[in-house]
């Protein structure tokens, strides 16, 4: 029977009665029968113009996989932790008389990669960043071809599995497909992925918030590089390390994570082991309001230095960006007097999307002062463009300035 393809669509499928019928349908075609999902599950039915045509039937990923494992380049403490970032396409269903329609299970397929990361993540509050799936040589009469066609890779055979009873089944083609082209880099990174952490769409669309790539976080790196960085605690009450407890923070804040609360629910959500890797005993939580309290204590300045260092390090391949973006901000929460606020004047690194430089300045005509201030001690510019809010032009044009482009901005409008 001939299809339109433009009109197949996938429905998600919740009710009860709508399941148990996706069940039957299984049950009767399917050569491996209905395979009773437990844990995590989500069903799809297969519509053509509204009628159902298949469905498909994902749950959570196996426990244990060697190829899985090589090909992401997981570790096995990984593994465990990030597993539930993987589902399993444990039915795939195209009712008999659709099979053989060209193209057809391929571009089911499709259409699941393009929505099933978001389907998840709203279910069970944690986004997928691949899918695996088991195709049986000995009940299948074709070689997983639809899911090389939809952009999975076959890593080769399973070892097959053992049950209680101590017969082992028959190998397996196994296929795995990546959501994200980012996502095997997001399961094996030391801190936790903008992707893993959902705060940025395993979809590709962009979010809000410039997110940096977690995946090239080294924490003993970081650690090294915040040792620069002068604890401002007294011997009293320093339950926490101070290096560490700053390195969690930085990471969190990396990840999307601005607010003090969204923070200290960061670090709690690790999990000791992860904790421990930063170097704290397990048990050891901190709350909102010592997350804070340490924040507020440390210097600033020094605090920016350090890290604008440490992100250029870690960026090299766009720390030679010539494009800067300069800003006024006032620091939130400083003062509820406007007078008695801080305010610093940003140096945005475009192409980074970090700050490099945060300078101490006045609201207004602060701003100005500053600005020119830096524009004349500012080295090695040659050829930058520089953006900047309602910024004079003759703040750059001054004999000792390197800056030979200069982009004015109107006010109101920022890059």
């Amino acid at each position: 029977m001939s299809l339109d393809l433009r009109q197949v669509k996938l429905e998600l499928v919740n009710k009860t009665m709508d399941i148990a019928e996706i069940e039957t349908m299984l049950s009767r075609q399917h050569p491996l029968g209905c395979r009773k999902a437990q844990g995590r599950r989500l069903y799809y039915a297969i519509t053509h113009e509204g009628e159902w045509i298949g469905a498909l039937l994902f749950d959570g990923a196996v426990y244990r996989n060697k190829l899985r494992a090589e090909e992401i380049g997981w570790t096995t403490e990984q593994e465990n932790a990030r597993r539930e970032h993987i589902c399993n396409n444990s039915r795939f269903l195209i009712c008999s008389e659709y099979r053989g329609t060209k193209n057809l299970a391929s571009k089911v397929l499709s259409l699941v990669g393009k929505r099933i990361s978001d389907d998840w993540l709203r279910r069970y509050g944690v986004p997928l960043l691949a899918i695996e799936t088991y195709v049986d040589p000995e009940h299948n009469d074709n070689q997983g071809s639809c899911y090389i066609a939809a952009g999975w890779k076959q890593l080769g055979f399973s070892s097959g599995f053992e049950g209680s009873n101590g017969e082992r089944t028959h190998g397996k083609r196994y296929f795995l497909k990546a959501i994200h082209k980012d996502s095997y880099a997001a399961l094996r990174s030391e801190i936790p992925h903008a992707l893993i952490t959902g705060v940025k769409p395993a979809s590709g669309v962009s979010n809000n918030n410039f997110v940096l790539d977690a995946s090239k976080f080294r924490i003993d790196e970081l650690k090294k590089a915040l040792s620069g960085v002068d604890d401002p605690r007294t011997t009293r009450g320093t339950r926490y390390p101070f290096v560490p407890f700053l390195a969690l923070c930085i990471s969190a804040v990396a990840s999307g994570k601005t607010q003090y609360r969204q923070i200290a629910d960061w670090i709690k959500n690790l999990g000791d082991p992860l904790r421990g890797q930063f170097g704290f005993r397990p048990n050891l939580i901190p709350c909102e309001g010592t997350v804070g309290n340490f924040l507020r204590s440390i210097n600033p300045e020094q605090l920016q230095s350090v890290l604008s260092k440490w992100l250029i390090n870690t960026y090299p391949e766009v720390a030679n960006g010539k494009s800067l973006a300069i800003d006024g901000k006032v620091l939130r929460g400083t003062d509820s007097v406007t007078s008695k606020q801080v305010s610093v004047l940003n140096v945005l690194a475009n192409d980074m999307g970090i700050v490099i430089k945060q300078l101490p300045t006045k609201k207004g005509a602060g701003e100005k002062a500053t600005a020119q201030d830096f524009a004349e001690r500012a080295e090695n510019l040659e050829g930058t463009c520089v953006m900047g809010d309602a910024m004079p032009r003759s703040l750059f044009l001054r004999p000792r300035s390197l800056f030979l482009r200069l982009i004015e901005v109107p006010p109101n409008k920022h890059s």
